[in-house]
């Protein structure tokens, strides 16, 4: 099945904070957000099967925030506001 969510993994940790959220969508897709790379600060995953990309969502106008951008300035047309 391509279309829709196939599956969304939460993991807490003992005490009921967040470790990781993840969402499997579309035929191969998934995005990710966990505290398990970037010597365990917070870290923004979006990736096809096992491919990707990782950036720092830790800071306004940072590395996430950057990527968006430029995304928007190659394809103005998936731009959202």
């Amino acid at each position: 099945m391509a279309e829709g969510i196939h599956e969304t993994l939460v993991r807490k940790t003992e005490d009921g904070k967040y470790e990781s959220i993840e969402i499997h969508f579309g035929p191969h897709y998934f995005v990710r957000i966990d505290h398990e790379g970037f010597n365990g600060k917070l870290r923004f995953i979006l990736g096809a099967t096992h491919h990707g990309f990782q950036a720092d969502p830790t800071e306004v106008g940072g590395e996430l925030e950057n990527f968006i951008y430029r995304i928007r300035e190659l394809y103005p047309h998936s731009a959202v506001d």
